[in-house]
């Protein structure tokens, strides 16, 4: 602006208007100039130029000193530099803008939410070009935003250090620094970095640095803000193979899509190097199409785990083969196999089952037609005691053994002293009472038939087609004895019965009857 003092004399006057009018059009020359460079910026930038983008999150009201890189922090040429707002509006250096730069650094004395837009810096040293690009974004300050937070600091050491993302700024003698935690300030803490002693969970907190700076005679504030993590101390331990275990099988279809899970324990927060593998034949299964590979680091409970998920997307008979998971860190590595096994389909598994349905109606079979010579063929065998119940004989053999036709007598005769012996007693081990044979002349033939039947466990009952015929209840030794026995063994019932029919019997009314108890 020119400035008129009305109360000078007329040279005076003059010089003054000369004086502005050269400032005046000194700035309407840097005006051309940056107009011509934002005209000339599309054909440069896509020949010559190099862009570097970046986002920026800041509070309103902060004062902010935003260089177009670390390495341009101190001003320099301002020849060099030009900056825009949205790309064409261009931004004057002149100190009295709220928006001015110096060479390298744009300033925001202070920033307001309606400064969010994207600002370009363009550097054009001899012989180079770079565009700087800052997409600003301006929060409120009260509700506090988290967008604006600094990378968290997740400290594990003792002691952490919580640097001040203000570093650069807050370097000099004439700026100060104060730190805050959860908005409280911290007393005496000035540093840069603010460093915890004996770290805790009660340290987490929201970390605020403010630095109060000059430019040009005045003093603004700028903060930053960045959250501290503390965690848990790491422990490492060797790889852990939790899943396959050792030789596991699984089983995939033809063409079917299979997947095969490796789960690797590491240890307690660990964060370093650890890596889990797939291959097979000692190759990387990468670098086949057909298998793709997907890796999952998780903490469950403190504990460091990663899960490696392999997919085969189209079975095929060369992938039925081991496959090995490999695991390792900076202490140790371990692996396990896993074998890939075609499954057995429903063809498959009603033949087996048929076979088996077979197999046992073949042995049910084969046990029921020869049940009773198996059942000898064992006895003989494991040489099996009989029970301890103060008993002599297996059994007490009742046959006829008067009135009958000579055939029938001879062949009676031949099956109670030949046979029965020669199988039961010989081969078996059983032991047997057979009249005519175990019996004593001169004894009491009643007393011995009951003392006999006591002393036995089964009742052995010889049936003809002349058995009882023509015969009343005691008039022979045979009924008596039968009558007693069949007593015991159905009325008592102290005794099992065993009937061997040696003829086909055509009915069973001529034998005789037993005698029920008497019902009163």
């Amino acid at each position: 602006m020119l400035d008129f003092n009305c109360q000078e004399t007329g040279g005076r006057l003059f010089a003054n208007w000369e004086t502005d009018k050269l400032r005046t059009m000194k700035e309407a020359f840097l005006l051309l100039l940056g107009a011509w460079k934002v005209i000339s910026a599309p054909t440069t930038t896509s020949d010559l130029c190099q862009y570097i983008t970046k986002v920026v999150k800041v509070v309103e009201e902060d004062a902010l000193h935003l260089p177009c890189h670390l390495s341009l922090y101190k001003e320099r040429n301002a020849t060099e530099f030009s900056w825009f707002k949205d790309g064409t509006h261009a931004i004057q250096s002149s100190e009295d803008q709220r928006i001015h730069f110096h060479g390298g650094v744009l300033f925001f004395l202070p920033i307001l939410l309606s400064d969010t837009a994207v600002y370009s810096c363009y550097w054009q040293p001899p012989g180079k070009c770079r565009i700087f690009q800052f997409e600003l974004k301006v929060y409120k300050a009260n509700p506090f935003d988290p967008s604006v937070l600094y990378t968290p600091i997740e400290a594990q050491e003792l002691h952490p250090g919580i640097l001040c993302p203000l570093e650069k700024l807050c370097q000099g003698g004439n700026r100060t620094l104060i730190w805050y935690k959860n908005s409280v300030c911290i007393p005496n803490m000035s540093e840069i970095t603010l460093r915890i002693q004996n770290a805790s969970k009660r340290d987490e907190g929201l970390y605020t640095c403010k630095c109060s700076w000059e430019h040009s005679g005045k003093v603004f504030t700028s903060s930053a803000s960045r959250e501290l993590i503390v965690k848990a101390p790491s422990v490492h331990y060797r790889p852990v193979i939790r899943y396959p275990t050792s030789n596991a099988t699984e089983t995939a279809e033809l063409g079917s899509v299979k997947t095969l899970t490796c789960t690797v324990f590491f240890g307690i927060n660990v964060e370093d190097f650890r890596e889990v593998l797939w291959h097979v034949d000692k190759q990387d299964l990468q670098s086949i199409k057909r298998y793709s590979v997907k890796t999952i680091r998780e903490v469950k409970d403190g504990e460091s785990v990663q899960t490696v998920v392999l997919t085969i997307s189209n079975v095929t008979q060369d992938d039925f083969r081991e496959f090995k998971c490999t695991a390792k860190n900076s202490q140790q590595w371990v692996s396990k196999s896993v074998f890939l096994k075609p499954r057995e389909t429903i063809h498959t598994l009603l033949a087996v089952s048929g076979c088996i349905l077979l197999a046992f109606l073949l042995a049910f079979v084969v046990f029921k037609c020869f049940m009773i010579d198996l059942v000898l063929l064992f006895r003989g065998v494991f040489n099996t005691r009989s029970p301890v119940d103060g008993k002599v004989y297996d059994a007490y053999v009742i046959y006829q053994r008067h009135d009958l036709e000579k055939a029938v007598e001879e062949k009676i005769d031949n099956f109670v002293s030949r046979l029965l012996p020669d199988v039961l007693e010989k081969k078996c081990g059983y032991r047997l009472f057979i009249h005519g044979r175990d019996d004593l002349p001169g004894e009491d033939h009643m007393e011995l038939i009951e003392t006999r039947i006591k002393l036995s466990r089964r009742l052995m009952v010889i049936l003809t087609l002349g058995s009882g015929r023509g015969h009343e209840a005691s008039a022979n030794h045979e009924d008596y004895d039968r009558q007693v026995g069949l007593h015991q063994a159905l009325v008592k019932e102290e005794l099992k019965v065993i009937l061997i029919e040696l003829e086909k019997m055509h009915g069973y009314g001529h034998l005789p009857q037993v005698p029920g108890p008497e019902t009163k």
